[in-house]
């Protein structure tokens, strides 16, 4: 039998092969994690804003809410609001200034 030697000038190291193999799979993970990450960021900062927005809402709803509840229960509302409709009693005069 014969045995082949290999020339030590040519042959690339075996540790060299896995070191290039396991860096480029840490460099691919590094790319997918960051950008992963950076999606994550983005998603967090639209939640913040429209948990912001959803919070602004509920307030203004709250408002129409109570505004409601006056047009359907108190007398003095609902006659205010005939009034900026022009609205009035038939007993009632109004007057118009004229500038």
């Amino acid at each position: 039998m014969k045995t082949v030697k290999r020339s030590r000038a040519s042959a690339t190291p075996q540790w060299f092969t896995f070191a290039v193999i396991v860096l480029m799979t840490f460099i691919v993970c590094i790319t997918v994690n960051f950008r992963a990450y950076s999606e994550m960021i983005v998603e967090f900062e639209q939640n913040e804003r429209l948990s912001i927005e959803v919070e602004q809402i509920n307030k203004q709803n709250l408002i129409i809410q109570e505004e409601i509840h006056d047009l359907k229960t108190d007398s003095r509302a609902i006659e205010h609001e005939a009034q900026k409709i022009g609205l009035s009693r038939r007993s009632e005069k109004i007057l118009v200034s004229i500038n």
